[in-house]
């Protein structure tokens, strides 16, 4: 292409988007989206580190001085029964009838019916299990502990041990792509596939450092990567999360991308990644397809875990009592009265809807590293702090424009 030819294209491509954008052929859509607080536990030294949405009620994993408890919540906020569970509850999955929930710290596995009773705790001596997943025939859990390195699969009918098998080192995150299952290995800076069926190992991809979290989209592997020393590269990494995409099929990168530091946990809502990063307390939204930065929101302290629950996501703060919720508004609305109107204002509920006219401040999100060819495609974003009166949680509204 010549010069010239370089200038016309340009100044019609110009043309195009200003016609594109101010002249109707299309227009800048709005989301908003109300943040709650939710506070749980005995006390407040009592932390979250895990939730989890079990197609009816959402479930907390609760870490309380005096030992762990499982919190069963209504999607509008109410909280119905505190089961306890060992020490330590970490992770969580649901079979169709009981929860599972994995103690780090008893070196255990509880099942918990959906009424809220203990059905049967399986010991793991030394396993340091932590993360779990239901493929819907088997439970797997990730046993972490020094040495252990292995993945133990249970039948979920039978709640008995099927067999243990040896994976990377530290194994964090599972996930299931329909066919085989997906593990991370923490100390190995990478994520191992291996056959559902006989647990043969058969390959892995490598990712950011110290990668935890896994989750699967319906046609790609998204791995969080958070902060920690990898044993390749001998040394702490401070300030750097990332989140790798693998496309299941083939294993291909399909692409990198800087979020916030030390990402700990994902989710899928049908169209967004929904990224925890524990170490600035807060959450970002990356766009599945074409990935792009959707927005950040202030969570609670040390977002660890995040659930949808077709609505509204769920996330599990380990730094504090409380899950914070983000609940979206639509359009024209006062915002998610429902949740407000349900919540148990006076022992859990922190927030409520939107409360009138906004306290603006507009700023462009950071983006990942100018230049970097697998960087996030900037939007316009800016995000709306509400201020109103009395004791009120801080809420933000997410102003975005799609183009």
């Amino acid at each position: 292409m010549t010069h010239d030819h370089t200038c016309v294209f340009n100044a019609l491509k110009s043309a195009l988007m200003l016609a594109w954008v101010g002249g109707g052929l299309g227009h800048a859509a709005t989301v908003s989206s109300n943040v709650y607080t939710l506070r749980v536990g005995d006390s407040q030294a009592s932390v979250v580190n895990g939730v989890l949405f079990d197609g009816r009620y959402i479930w907390g994993a609760v870490q309380n001085p005096d030992g762990g408890t499982l919190v069963k919540i209504t999607q509008t906020g109410v909280i119905l029964s505190s089961t306890p569970v060992g020490s330590g509850p970490d992770g969580m999955a649901y079979d169709g009838a009981n929860i599972w929930v994995t103690d780090y710290s008893s070196n255990d596995v509880t099942i918990v019916s959906a009424g809220g009773n203990v059905v049967k705790t399986i010991e793991l001596p030394s396993a340091n299990p932590e993360g779990i997943l239901f493929d819907g025939k088997y439970i797997w859990v990730a046993n972490n502990g020094a040495g252990a390195n292995s993945l133990s699969k249970f039948d979920a009918v039978s709640q008995t041990l099927v067999a243990t098998y040896p994976v990377g080192l530290d194994p964090d995150g599972v996930a299931f792509d329909g066919t085989a299952i997906w593990v991370t290995n923490s100390y190995s800076n990478n994520v191992w596939k291996i056959n559902r069926d006989t647990g043969a190992y058969i390959d892995s991809y490598s990712t950011g450092i110290f990668p935890t979290s896994v989750v699967y989209d319906g046609a790609n592997i998204w791995v969080g990567n958070g902060t920690g020393t990898g044993v390749d590269v001998g040394s702490p990494v401070s300030g750097v999360g990332t989140v790798a995409k693998i496309r299941a099929a083939d294993g291909t990168i399909l692409g990198t991308y800087t979020v916030g530091n030390h990402v700990r946990g994902l989710v899928y809502d049908g169209t967004s990644i929904w990224v925890c990063n524990a170490n600035d307390n807060t959450v970002s939204r990356l766009r599945a397809s074409k990935v792009a930065l959707l927005g950040t929101f202030a969570t609670g302290k040390g977002p660890r875990a995040v659930a949808f629950d077709g609505s509204k996501i769920w996330i599990a703060n380990s730094g504090e009592n409380s899950l914070t919720v983000i609940a979206p508004v639509t359009p024209g609305s006062t915002g998610d009265t429902s949740f407000a109107r349900g919540a148990n204002r006076s022992a859990a509920f922190g927030g409520v809807g939107y409360a009138g006219p906004p306290n603006t401040r507009n700023f462009r999100i950071p983006i990942g590293r100018p230049g970097r060819s697998n960087g996030i495609t900037p939007e316009v974003v800016a995000q709306r702090e509400v201020v109103a009166g009395g004791s009120i949680s801080p809420m933000l509204d997410l102003i975005l424009d799609t183009n």
